[in-house]
Formats: C-alpha cells, structure tokens, sequence
C-alpha cells in the first residue's frame, strides 16, 4: 500500500479482490523463506505474537507448530477480504489463541497496544512478524520503530519482503502484483536498530531476504 489516500484505497481494494487466491501465490513463491523467518522469531508455548501485516493467516501454521494453541497471536491487517480468509483458517482449525483487528500498521503503537489490551494484560510482544508489508505501507521507517518499541526486552523482530538493487523489469512486476516497491531500504533500517542482526536471501533473483535480530535487553 503506497504513500496516497488514493493509492493505498486502490491497493486496498486490490488485495480484497486477490484474498481468495492469495494462499495460492504465496505459498508457492515465499514457503521456504517463511518456514526460515518464522523459525528466527525463536517462539515458545504461551507467547505473545504480532503479524502486521497478516493477510490471509497463512503464517498461522507456521506460529502454531510453536505456539499449540497457546498465548496470543494478533494477527492485524487494513485488507477486509484478506481477514476473511485468515478468519476461516481460524475456523477451520479451531484455534482459540488468534486475534484479528482490522487496522492501518502506522496506528499500532504502544497507545494502541495500551488500548487494545485493556483487561488482555498485554504489554509488549514476544515477537513481531512483518512480511510483505512494508514495502508498501507508508511511513515505514515509522512503523518499524514502532514494532520495536512494544516488543519486550530481548524480543525478536523479523521482516520478510524484497530488496532489489537495480530493480528493472523485475521491479515494475513485483510493484505491479503486490504493490509495493523492491528498494526501500527495509533492512538497512532494521539493522541499525537492534541487536544480533542477521540476513538471509531467498528467491530465483535473490530479491527476497529475511531479517531478524532482538531488541535491546535491559
């Protein structure tokens, strides 16, 4: 979702329109980095975990190997038709541990957290999944601090998505099937901003990468 009103409506309403075949382009192209980025985040039973965005859920398998139905996963996302699809996943499965909240990232911060936790007694996150995401919401580097600023001390932050130095044609098709851009700088940013950083490349280009690291202990 880009920077304008009117783009990010436009990407919005494209996305609702794709919810329902998706799982069908993510899963073929992005498993292998996902199965390797949701292993970094390092989760342990009753932990509490935040995809943002979480599209059509089809991290949740992958959270749950982990997680068996135990502690909190937010799964927040602007798409309607993408929360749709993550609700049946949820359905079908009957997992009890899996929150979905319709919202823009750039709201999600601590106040948020504050607010939406009110009698959840939840703080902070274990863990933060962003994939696929950031480059295309704005004010990224903004959401990046937030998603470090409401995770707990030691907590693991990964981001899964594309780079592409000189993006070229394969630039032009990535923005124009997932609508956002190959060269933000995404995990430069994240990199001079935690602790134990680390890169993985994926891809037949090698345009997908996974970064991850922790914040800061106290």
């Amino acid at each position: 979702m880009n920077g304008t009103k009117k783009e990010q409506e436009e990407a919005i309403h494209y996305y609702d329109k794709i919810s329902t075949i998706y799982d069908f382009i993510s899963n073929w192209y992005y498993k292998k980095p996902r199965k390797y980025a949701i292993e970094k985040l390092k989760l342990k039973k009753d932990q509490v975990v935040l995809n943002l965005p979480c599209g059509t859920g089809v991290n949740f398998k992958y959270f749950q190997h982990y997680l068996k139905n135990s502690g909190l996963i937010l799964g927040i996302d602007l798409s309607d038709g993408m929360l749709k699809q993550a609700e049946q996943k949820i359905d079908k499965n009957d997992w009890t541990n899996i929150d979905l909240q319709l919202e823009n990232a750039i709201m999600v911060d601590q106040k948020w957290v504050n607010e939406y936790s009110n009698g959840k007694r939840i703080e902070k996150f274990d863990a933060v999944f962003c994939d696929l995401g950031l480059s295309g919401l704005p004010d990224w580097k903004n959401i990046i601090d937030n998603m470090i600023s409401i995770l707990k001390p030691g907590g693991s932050i990964v981001i899964l998505d594309w780079y592409v130095e000189k993006p070229g044609l394969l630039g032009k098709f990535i923005k124009w099937i997932g609508k956002g851009e190959v060269k933000r700088p995404l995990w430069q940013y994240l990199q001079s901003k935690i602790f134990d950083f680390e890169l993985k490349w994926f891809g037949v280009f090698n345009g997908v990468f996974v970064a991850s690291g922790v914040k800061a202990p106290k």
